[in-house]
């Protein structure tokens, strides 16, 4: 299923990468015996989830435009071009790829818990006008169990495909500006995901999904908290608090233009109203919105093909 990247520091830059993977590898939750064939992937609709031969590992690069926020309800825009290389690779118990690194515990083909990793990039302050004079938010780095829950995985005409799925996951949270490491805190996160495959016997796919996220103080402190030192007559000093960081709605369409090229656009909209620190001078706006447009080619894979329980 389609995963999208949650909106934190310089988030933009995260939903692009992520994205890229994404769309590149449309990760698998399920995975059998390797085989050993052709590259060419070999698809079986069921009415539940289905084996597809996969390649082993993948090779690509994915480039576009990005605008977005550089944090949860701030209102400072952070927009740029990227181009980003990718690497997909797949096995019973290790995955790399589809936007993320996991070591996968429990895999059944509706239940998935598995260990993944996620990060995002650093800020300035000297770029944000209500942090002015803070220190930067550094580069962030998530780890911890993720389960994921198929609702419904069935055919839906034309050869297409519905997908639905339920996932939550609590990961720490690190940051560290290469010289020394920090811990921030924990995230907790669930969701739910749609996907809508090959609409209408097309190689176009329409996905969508809505998440709910909860921190600790820890982390909650290094987005909105405001020391007594950095406090100003327009920046009041704020003691953050733990709970409630916001909810993200996202949609996205793809088009396989060729079997290597994929181009993608994407919007998320942030829901901020209700947060657990809406009164901290940082916390600039109730939503934002963040889109992504791109192009995906993959240029090389392996002959070597597994069987995932995924379809694409």
């Amino acid at each position: 299923m389609l995963e999208f990247p949650t909106f934190r520091n310089a988030a933009i830059v995260k939903v692009f990468a992520l994205i890229v993977g994404v769309f590149a590898a449309s990760p698998a939750p399920g995975v059998a015996p390797a085989a050993e064939s052709g590259a060419d992937v070999v698809e079986t609709v069921t009415a539940g989830p289905s084996f597809t031969r996969r390649p082993r590992w993948e090779f690509g690069v994915g480039g576009g435009y990005v605008a977005g926020q550089d944090y949860p309800a701030s209102s400072d825009p952070n927009s740029r071009s990227l181009a980003l290389p990718f690497f997909i690779y797949r096995s019973a118990v290790f995955r790399v790829g589809g936007g993320g690194v996991r070591a996968v515990a429990i895999e059944r083909p509706r239940v998935r818990l598995d260990l993944s990793v996620g990060g995002s990039l650093s800020a300035s302050s000297e770029d944000n006008g209500s942090r002015a004079g803070m220190p930067d938010l550094d580069f962030l780095f998530e780890l911890g169990p993720q389960l994921e829950v198929s609702l419904i995985d069935r055919p839906a005409g034309s050869g297409g495909r519905l997908q639905v799925e339920f996932a939550t996951k609590l990961r720490a949270v690190v940051s560290t500006d290469f010289r020394g490491v920090r811990a921030q805190g924990f995230v907790a996160e669930a969701g739910v995901d749609v996907a809508r495959r090959r609409v209408l016997g097309s190689r176009l796919d329409l996905v969508a999904g809505f998440d709910v996220t909860f921190a600790d103080e820890r982390l909650q402190d290094y987005f909105y908290e405001v020391d007594p030192a950095f406090a100003t007559p327009a920046r009041a000093a704020h003691d953050a608090r733990a709970g409630y960081l916001g909810s993200e709605l996202s949609l996205g369409v793809a088009i396989r233009a060729r079997r290597d090229v994929r181009v993608f656009a994407g919007a998320r909209t942030g829901l901020y109203a209700g947060a657990a620190n809406e009164d901290s001078p940082l916390f600039e706006t109730t939503s934002s919105t963040g889109v992504a447009l791109g192009i995906v080619w993959t240029i090389a894979r392996s002959e070597r093909l597994i069987d995932v329980i995924e379809v694409d």
